[in-house]
């Protein structure tokens, strides 16, 4: 179920959580139960359905709290967390966020403390506090590294795209460059869109307005062909570049730019970005 999320199919993966929800209500499995919610909340997170995200998230917090497992509680803490602070509910993001990582400190979840880093930092991107958020995706980087590799694609492209705004291009590109080869050879789609995102940034720091608007086209496309929306600072972000490379150009070249990107599949925007 996670895997189908991740993989850009949130439709499959609500599906498959659907059926588990019921299994595991039969069975009076409660803690496969807080499980299967985390998934649920996953999957209408990703889709953009945020009150059912946070009502899923909420019911297996409170189910893991008298239940457990530990890591369902921190999960779901930073995933509250998360969906406050894209509410604009920030006092109430902070918390639940500080709880999430004290929690993940203290019992030694190195994923945990990996993800409640990445989504501060996009809390932080989300604010406009950019500096704040580089040192909390680079020690998520750094966990992901060690311990799992899959996430590794994702996380460098969060790094990318925090250097690309704070204007470190070169090192926005290296990253930016790293992520792309690997997900060269482990799909993962809503990461490509990211990718797309901070080659954006990245063109139109360096003058190339054409380049960044048929990249932004690109990951338009990708977004509706995948069904996973861009939502807090991924959003702002999309708007902000969109707005610098509209700015260069005149509007029949921005808007030819962006349908032509539009057409062009994923992997060759990639390549001729990089290239």
């Amino acid at each position: 179920m996670c895997g189908e999320a991740s993989r850009g199919a949130p439709a499959r993966a609500t599906e498959l959580a659907e059926q588990a929800l019921e299994g595991f209500r039969a069975i009076g499995d409660r803690r496969g139960l807080t499980w299967v919610l985390a998934s649920l909340g996953m999957a209408a997170r990703s889709r953009g359905d945020l009150d059912e995200a946070a009502r899923r998230y909420q019911e297996a917090l409170a189910t893991a709290r008298a239940t457990g497992p530990t890591w369902i509680v921190c999960l779901s803490l930073v995933e509250l967390g998360s969906l406050a602070a894209i509410a604009g509910e920030d006092a109430r993001a902070d918390a639940l966020h500080r709880e999430a990582a004290a929690l993940a400190r203290r019992t030694g979840m190195r994923r945990g403390v990996a993800h409640v880093c990445n989504e501060m930092g996009l809390a932080a991107r989300l604010r406009g506090e950019v500096e704040r958020a580089l040192p909390l995706h680079l020690e998520a980087l750094g966990i992901h590294r060690e311990l799992l590799r899959t996430r590794v694609p994702r996380t460098l492209a969060q790094v990318g795209c925090t250097r690309a705004r704070l204007g470190d291009l070169d090192a926005a590109a290296a990253d930016l460059r790293e992520a792309a080869a690997l997900v060269a050879s482990t799909p993962q789609p809503a990461t490509v869109v990211l990718l797309l995102t901070g080659l954006a940034w990245v063109a139109a720091g360096r003058g190339d307005a054409e380049l960044a608007a048929r990249l932004l086209g690109t990951a338009d496309a990708t977004r509706e062909r995948i069904g996973v929306p861009a939502l807090g600072a991924e959003l702002v972000e999309t708007a902000l570049v969109r707005r610098a490379a509209r700015s260069r150009l005149e509007a029949p070249a921005f808007d030819a730019a962006l349908a032509a990107g539009h057409d062009l599949p994923p992997d060759r925007a990639l390549r001729a970005a990089l290239a």
